[in-house]
């Protein structure tokens, strides 16, 4: 069966960086395809990339009826068994939803989320500093500001700082189809492949603009952080949820035209 694109990465920033000969390399965005992000990055990441290519610009939705795109996503999502926890939508929706994952009930996580995450990448400049295309301590200064919107390399830095994980699930690229949700989505292997894997949702018609959720299981009360299970046992848990029960019909998928 094919994985989907679900192997066959170097293990982790630092196997792939000591591969590579210490000259400067040209600048690109790290908001970009994952054959050109220095981590493992499984699935189509490129939806990920900020409008106008800066995680600095989140522009609002000229798109009417951002509530039901929103409400077409969570629906595709609880079919495979996770709901969407939202957060804030004020640029620090990234931020807010790592912070829910793991500590939830902490009001200004979000906050301490961003200087951490910020913190790592000045900490580990040699890793981040060739796939930012702005001036290093300029973005930098820039993603410490309280409303700056974070993006795909900010969710690299904070699995790493964090020792995690991450899933991006971008339902409105699954065409509809619950059995694209996987396939869709975007995984980060910042750590070992059996560490704990913070879930997230993307969805870029939204009425402050792109924008990042918290998902949960659906067994999941979403009081306390997260319960943070393996990136296999995420997919067993919703192949399984999809898979027809004996005596019953497919799972009936929502599409855009009912």
């Amino acid at each position: 069966m094919n994985d989907g694109g679900y192997s066959g990465a170097p293990s982790s920033l630092d196997a792939l960086f000591k591969g590579k000969a210490k000259k400067k390399v040209k600048p690109v965005n790290f908001n970009a395809p994952p054959w050109k992000t220095p981590v493992v990055t499984k699935g189509p990441a490129m939806a990920l990339r900020p409008a106008g290519g800066s995680a600095f610009t989140a522009p609002t939705s000229s798109t009417e009826g951002w509530a039901r795109e929103l409400k077409k996503d969570q629906d595709l999502l609880k079919s495979c068994g996770l709901r969407v926890k939202e957060v804030e939508g004020d640029g620090a929706c990234l931020f807010r939803a790592f912070a829910d994952q793991l500590t939830a009930d902490e009001p200004d996580a979000h906050a301490r989320m961003r200087e951490e995450c910020v913190d790592f990448m000045v900490q580990h400049r040699g890793d981040f500093e060739p796939f930012i295309d702005d001036e290093f301590e300029s973005y930098c200064s820039r993603m410490r500001q309280r409303c700056t919107w974070g993006g795909h390399v900010e969710v690299q830095a904070l699995a790493r700082r964090n020792g995690v994980n991450a899933i991006i699930y971008q339902p409105s690229q699954a065409s509809g189809r619950p059995d694209q949700i996987l396939r869709s989505a975007v995984e980060i292997q910042a750590t070992d492949e059996h560490a704990g894997c913070v879930q997230l949702s993307f969805h870029p018609t939204h009425h402050a603009g792109q924008h990042y959720n918290s998902v949960r299981c659906c067994t999941d009360d979403g009081v306390g952080p997260a319960e943070l299970v393996s990136f296999g046992e995420i997919k067993r848990r919703i192949e399984d949820k999809l898979r027809p029960k004996d005596g019953a019909e497919e799972i009936d998928v929502p599409r855009e035209d009912r």
